[in-house]
């Protein structure tokens, strides 16, 4: 599960909330590494056969594989912080531009979960006050940002 409960207390709480990942970056960059490994033994054995054309598209092929990998790690890097003490909820967000922070009043905070905008897409989860929301939890599962709202509002 994507959602971690941490230091629950009766005045103070916090969430974290991040991807899940399936490999670590030293894992990663190996799986990266044999995939270009067989992609240029099989290039090798075409240049040995004459066709020489295929080394710039074996280039290329793994040059994007490595941007596609690159990118996917990097937006796996997110994480989003949430703590409900007596007075303030707190909602930050880490992603690739930086940090953000907004605090709310605890007493008019509201935690909504609203519908996509179609049958497919799935719902949002909003928490804010005051006409200033935020979406939270855009990476976890259906059910994941369900129990979260249920378990935000029970904190609050």
């Amino acid at each position: 599960m994507a959602v971690l409960e941490i230091g629950s207390s009766e005045q103070k709480k916090a969430y974290i909330l991040e991807p899940n990942k399936s490999l670590s970056g030293t894992q990663l960059c190996l799986a990266f590494a044999v995939i270009a490994l067989a992609l240029m033994a099989i290039t090798l054995y075409f240049v040995t056969l004459g066709a020489w054309l295929v080394i710039p598209f074996t280039g290329l092929e793994v040059l994007v594989l490595g941007i596609a990998i690159h990118c996917q790690y990097r937006w796996a890097g997110k994480k989003q912080l949430i703590e409900i003490d007596d007075k303030n909820v707190t909602a930050s967000r880490r992603s690739t531009k930086g940090t953000d922070y907004v605090t709310f009043p605890r007493g008019w905070v509201k935690i909504k979960l609203v519908d996509g905008s179609s049958s497919w897409h799935p719902r949002r989860l909003i928490l804010g006050s005051h006409g200033r929301y935020i979406e939270i939890g855009d990476f976890l599962v259906e059910s994941e940002r369900a129990e979260l709202a249920s378990q935000l509002k029970a904190s609050l």
